[in-house]
């Protein structure tokens, strides 16, 4: 019942979580290396001390004026404990965001924006063959080889903040600078690892086009074109795009799409990433890595040698094009040899010139070839079928052995044999009267081979 002054005291929880959330709001924005989230995650228990607090005090308030307690959460306490619940989690969320994934730049609605600066380091006069290191913790980097001796720097550089002249203030000691050492040349910033690492330095580097360069960004892209020298990048978290370069190339990132295109020289593509692309390649081009996204190579001169997404390939000369997916892998045009070691995936190879080597699981195959084969194949599968076209006048030896399937063959010359053995089917034999042809060997279980001629 309520005492002589009647009613009910309101709860002072409500009042003390906009206190707290204004805190943490101008903490977040005048101290951001502060580390909200990382504290929130840390100490959320005090929440529930607070709670209790405000709760004591409403009760000992209410015992002293008479009034009825205020109820242990109302309506409006509990839509505001709610907010400031999501709230919290979006700075746990982008502080952890900003850890794993810095190229999100993610921010919480309602914080700071963005601000920047741009300028322009003295241009200097270097060796046409120079070693050029470029380095920024945060930041694009796009490199352009050029004609003369005049390497040039623009810098821009960004930070979270209220207002412009904010962010001047926090952009102040951050500066990029240019380090020589004989033909040797270091670009990189200071003071960047400030204000939680979300200090940006892009770096825009016009050098001469014979240097040899090696940059590094932990976030964000780089690009580089017309580079004549030995190029070597690395993206943490960023794209790699590569065009025009004149000598060797090598690449590695950890997270994002790889576009590498007109390259005098080889390729080396390694670590982990999504997309990858690359055409036109005069020597070897060579990835190892977790690619999850899909695998484009069109034209490379020399030969492919590549272990990523479940698949190893050797392949010499293409002259054509190499696609890989989760679930596909097709090849079409090889001058020379080629290996293929896959799994879960469904093959189809077109136009290989020599040796073909394939060993798959769980996918089906089907290899075509557009005129009458010089070399040899051998082809296994599990649990998979085998489809192979040839040309009418095709000379070759075939074996060809399905454990759990049917064999078929559209080549009915007299030399061949077909026979079962409990659920084994095959078919061994000579077609075509060209002394020397290649032998086809073909095994798989639980499919179906099939032996097509060309229409």
């Amino acid at each position: 019942m309520a005492g002589e002054n009647g009613g009910r005291r309101s709860s002072v929880f409500a009042g003390l979580l906009l206190i707290l959330l204004g805190v943490i709001f101008l903490l977040d924005r005048f101290q951001p290396a502060f580390g909200i989230g990382h504290l929130i995650r840390l100490y959320w228990p005090a929440l529930l001390i607070l709670w209790g607090l405000a709760k004591l005090i409403d009760h000992l308030a209410a015992r002293r004026v008479g009034q009825d307690r205020a109820p242990l959460l109302s309506g409006g306490e509990a839509v505001l404990l709610i907010l400031l619940a999501v709230i919290l989690f979006a700075f746990v969320f982008r502080d952890w965001a900003r850890q794993h994934y810095p190229q999100w730049h993610f921010e919480p609605p309602l914080l700071q924006g963005s601000y920047s600066q741009s300028e322009d380091l003295a241009p200097q006069s270097i060796s046409a063959g120079a070693r050029i290191t470029i380095e920024t913790a945060r930041g694009d980097v796009n490199i352009e080889g050029a004609e003369g001796t005049e390497l040039r720097v623009m810098v821009k550089k960004s930070v979270p903040a209220a207002t412009q002249s904010q962010a001047d203030d926090r952009l102040k000691d951050v500066r990029v600078v240019i380090q020589q050492a004989g033909d040797e040349y270091r670009i990189y910033t200071l003071g960047q690892d400030g204000f939680g690492g979300q200090v940006s330095v892009g770096l825009d580097v016009h050098l001469p086009k014979a240097a040899n360069v090696w940059a590094h960004t932990a976030s964000g892209d780089i690009t580089a074109a017309g580079i004549a020298g030995r190029l070597d990048v690395r993206a943490d978290h960023g794209d790699v795009e590569i065009h025009d370069a004149g000598s060797d190339v090598a690449a590695a990132l950890q997270h994002g799409d790889v576009r590498i295109r007109s390259v005098a020289g080889s390729v080396r593509l390694a670590g982990r990433g999504d997309d990858v692309e690359l055409a036109d390649v005069s020597g070897d081009a060579t990835i190892d890595g977790v690619f999850l996204g899909s695998l484009e190579i069109r034209h490379v001169a020399k030969t492919i040698r590549c272990s990523c997404s479940r698949s190893d390939l050797t392949i010499a000369h293409l002259t054509g094009r190499l696609e890989l997916d989760a679930g596909d892998l097709v090849l079409s045009g090889a001058g020379g040899p080629a290996k293929v070691t896959t799994q879960d995936k469904d093959i189809a190879v077109t136009n290989v010139a020599g040796k073909l080597d394939i060993a798959d699981v769980h996918g089906d195959i089907k290899v075509t070839f557009a005129t009458p084969p010089r070399e040899g194949a051998n082809i296994t599968n599990d649990s998979g079928s085998v489809d192979i076209t040839l040309p009418a006048e095709s000379s070759f030896e075939v074996s060809a052995v399905s454990r759990s399937g049917d064999v078929e063959s559209d080549f009915g010359d007299s030399s061949l044999r077909t026979g079962d053995q409990g659920d084994t089917e095959q078919f061994h034999g000579k077609f075509g009267e060209k002394p020397g042809a290649p032998r086809i060997t073909v095994a798989t279980s639980y499919g179906t081979i099939r032996l097509r001629k060309m229409r």
